[in-house]
């Protein structure tokens, strides 16, 4: 029998988003490193220790707030592929483009966040990836379906073939903010990079 939520544990969850939303306020605004945790309490209008019952760490505080991003990052790009009617190296290409123009906006965020989480790896790393996987369902389900209609070798193994990608956009990802690469540049470099994961795996 679900048990009745109780006033108490409203006002928790209220406070929790509340956080959330102040943190990622301010990681836009001053970006990580100035993102302080007393910073972030202070846009909450809470102590920092309720901050930190949100999440332990300000890494951890981020991996929570790109998992909204990436949630509604995920609605976004089934939306788009439900909108296209190209094939498949098109429907592929522009999915990844409105990944890469969003990261691209949010790099004070996305930036740290890929820094840290591979220096550290461990728990947030693997967070991280989960986190990107909401977003990243509509396009494990584009290469199933290339693969089950003949556009993609029958025997590629997709869970590979969505690593290959993953790692080859976050790389354009972290020449972006390690390079200052301008987004028409890293558009072409990750068009480039798709080229030469799929040229083996085409049918």
């Amino acid at each position: 029998m679900d048990m009745p939520v109780n006033k108490r544990t409203l006002q928790k969850a209220a406070t929790r988003a509340a956080v959330i939303a102040a943190a990622g306020r301010v990681f836009r605004q001053r970006g990580y490193a100035a993102a302080t945790i007393a910073v972030i309490a202070d846009e909450a209008s809470v102590s920092p220790g309720t901050v930190l019952n949100a999440a332990p760490t300000k890494i951890a505080l981020l991996n929570l707030v790109m998992a909204e991003e990436f949630e509604a990052l995920g609605h976004d790009t089934e939306n788009m592929r439900a909108g296209l009617s190209g094939g498949f190296d098109a429907t592929l290409a522009a999915l990844l483009e409105l990944h890469l123009n969003r990261h691209y906006d949010i790099q004070p965020m996305i930036g740290p966040l890929l820094a840290e989480c591979w220096i550290s790896e461990g728990g947030e790393f693997e967070r991280f990836y989960a986190n990107m996987d909401r977003a990243w369902g509509p396009i494990r389900d584009l290469l199933r379906e290339a693969r089950d209609a003949g556009a993609l070798r029958g025997d590629v193994n997709i869970h590979a073939l969505m690593s290959f990608l993953q790692d080859a956009y976050l790389g354009v990802l972290r020449r972006c903010a390690s390079e200052e690469l301008e987004l028409f540049a890293a558009s072409n470099l990750l068009r480039e990079r798709i080229n030469l994961i799929f040229q083996p795996v085409a049918a």
